[in-house]
């Protein structure tokens, strides 16, 4: 059993200190991966700034405007709590990206009400994922599109809840078995799914421009 002060240190070490360790071990292995991932959502940055200069003084397409810019930005920092350790928390992030996307989706049709109903605080944003693809042939998104959300909510899912997932991410599968993490931690036992979580996002990264283009080609349509 640890002593009071090695667990105070190692409390200490998660809140206060450096994760360069756990990120050089991350980029060691995902580097490539990371630099895709970047391009794409590049691209999608770029691509929302047409969105952007859309919105003008417009409140309404302000807030379509708004939450593609939080979907992006989310899936960047996701991707930076995954490289950084924290397989969790980067989970939880990422199903708030799918289901903004869907969000963002569904307000820029102007032949469903869902961008009255979110400014008004009267829609569920759970329910964002499921609406897209029951309306996916109105939202103006490449085929296949859809089919990477709905396949990435599924996958992240059992980051939403405490289950067996979330329970194991504190656990070291390599070397000395059983032991515990405090936070952050690079795990050799549990490479392969580390490489699902980064393929997982790369594949989201890849999609996202045709997203953003399928919004700013919903809002287009509204003069």
């Amino acid at each position: 059993m640890e002593d009071n002060e090695t667990t105070i240190e190692k409390i200490r070490t998660e809140v206060k200190g450096d994760l360069s360790e756990v990120r050089k071990e991350f980029l060691d292995n995902f580097g490539e991966e990371t630099e895709r991932f970047i391009d794409h959502m590049t691209n999608a940055f770029l691509r929302w700034s047409d969105l952007d200069s859309l919105a003008g003084q417009d409140e309404r397409k302000a807030n379509v405007s708004g939450l593609v810019f939080s979907a992006i930005t989310q899936n960047i920092i996701s991707l930076r709590l995954l490289l950084s350790g924290y397989i969790v928390a980067a989970g939880n992030t990422q199903r708030q990206v799918l289901e903004t996307i869907a969000l963002a989706l569904l307000c820029s049709c102007k032949q469903l009400d869902i961008l009255d109903l979110f400014m008004q605080d009267k829609y569920s944003t759970n329910n964002a994922v499921r609406d897209a693809l029951r309306n996916k042939y109105k939202l103006n998104v490449k085929d296949g599109a859809l089919e990477v959300l709905r396949d990435s909510r599924v996958f992240y899912h059992m980051y939403s809840h405490p289950t067996r997932a979330t329970l194991a991410s504190h656990i070291r599968f390599s070397d000395q078995g059983g032991a515990l993490y405090v936070g952050a931690s690079f795990d050799d036992g549990k490479l392969e799914q580390y490489k699902n979580e980064v393929a997982s996002r790369v594949s989201l990264a890849e999609v996202f421009e045709n997203f953003v283009q399928g919004v700013i080609n919903n809002v287009s349509s509204w003069n």
